[in-house]
């Protein structure tokens, strides 16, 4: 086809977008690029058209150059669509993507990742701000393991807490490795949100631990009864039955810590009832206020606070066989939530024992965090009391 005009020769392209490009440079236009197909859809090309010059630097033509790029194109297609599919994937299950530069403390964070550490955009250029959202008590431990991964290009790996804006806390996971070649080096992982793993583990531990506090409480528990009973029976059968039924009020106050059934809503007068009534006849008792309906999530951790300060009661106050005095519960309403006061006259709760602060102490204070109340103690004019204030989040929805 040498020396017959390009409008002559047979072309597989579609279209005559190169014919207008060729006669366009040839009559000095600039170089031109564009992508052309061919007519059965099978191949694309890209075509730049460049001016022929002579040796003296006149342009005589343009010449045509056809690059195949047909595979290139589906490759292009088959990342975009993985791209797309793992961008879906991380979005929806809730990782972060971040990067970080160890000679600078730079730090790229993407969306999810500036949520999880509860920094807006202009906190997420430094790694300093991110190191003040974390916990105090696991800072060293993730300095630690970003210095070990930079420093021997291990993977990076650390859980660490968070502290949010509200005083809770949440968990993170963080993986990393350092880019292979990078200079400088960059290190870039992933991390994802693990607190509802550690609040499960959290509740499984409480569990095995309560479940063990119980028992050993348990014994004291029912020894005191026992003694209390044979201080005033003289019937060896109606002291039978009469501990039996102790022991059944007390095994309804642990069915309340363990539901079965299925009620959305609990009134907190029966959490009470039933939670004091192996311990009515001890001391005189006093319960008084509104009905409360309580939601049904709150059940649990608000029939293990108050079986314990009857456990201890039994111990070291009111209720137990060398104390005499009385017992008040009472409740109101407060800031849309409610308050509960438990207040016991004429008995001492300030020996050796109750100063020391064991696993019972603990239970409380982690059922009263899971209500998201708070919880004082004090003395006033001979009587021992302790409020707990909780949201309005317990009260039953209408």
């Amino acid at each position: 086809d040498r020396g017959r005009p390009l409008t002559d020769v047979a072309s597989r392209l579609l279209g005559h977008e190169h014919l207008d490009d060729a006669s366009a440079v040839a009559g000095g236009a600039p170089a031109t690029q564009r992508r052309v197909t061919t007519r059965d859809g099978n191949h694309v090309f890209s075509m730049r058209v460049l001016p022929y010059r002579t040796q003296n630097g006149e342009v005589a033509g343009a010449s045509l150059v056809l690059t195949d790029i047909t595979d290139a194109l589906s490759l292009e297609r088959q990342l975009a669509g993985e791209r797309e599919r793992l961008d879906l994937a991380i979005k929806a299950a809730g990782i972060g993507v971040w990067e970080y530069c160890p000679e600078t403390g730079a730090t790229v964070l993407d969306g999810i990742e500036q949520r999880l550490f509860e920094v807006d955009a202009a906190d997420a250029g430094h790694i300093d701000p991110l190191m003040e959202q974390i916990d105090p008590e696991d800072r060293d431990a993730v300095r630690a393991a970003i210095d070990r991964a930079v420093g021997s290009h291990a993977d990076f790996e650390a859980t660490f807490r968070v502290c949010q804006g509200d005083g809770q806390v949440r968990w993170v996971k963080g993986f990393g490795r350092i880019v292979a070649g990078s200079t400088p080096p960059r290190l870039i992982g992933v991390s994802i949100d693990v607190t509802p793993e550690y609040a499960l583990a959290e509740t499984r531990d409480l569990m095995l631990r309560e479940m063990n506090h119980r028992v050993k409480n348990l014994f004291a528990v029912i020894a005191g009864m026992i003694s209390v009973a044979a201080r005033v029976e003289t019937d060896v059968r109606h002291f039978a039955d009469d501990l039996r039924t102790r022991i059944a009020a007390l095994g309804r106050a642990h069915s309340l810590a363990s539901p079965a059934g299925e009620p959305q809503a609990v009134s907190l007068d029966e959490i009470v009832e039933a939670t004091l009534a192996p311990y009515r006849d001890h001391a005189a008792v006093r319960i008084e206020g509104p009905p409360v309906a309580l939601d049904r999530s709150c059940l649990s951790p608000l029939a293990l606070i108050l079986h314990e300060w009857a456990t201890n009661a039994v111990k070291y106050g009111v209720l137990g066989t060398d104390h005499a005095g009385s017992l008040g519960i009472a409740w109101k309403p407060q800031d849309g939530g409610i308050t509960l006061r438990w207040n016991e006259e004429g008995a001492s709760r300030f020996d050796a024992a109750t100063a020391q602060r064991g696993f019972g102490s603990i239970l409380v204070e982690t059922s009263v965090r899971q209500l998201r109340g708070n919880m004082t103690t004090g003395t006033d004019d001979g009587a021992f009391w302790i409020e707990v204030n909780l949201p309005e989040s317990v009260l039953a929805g209408d």
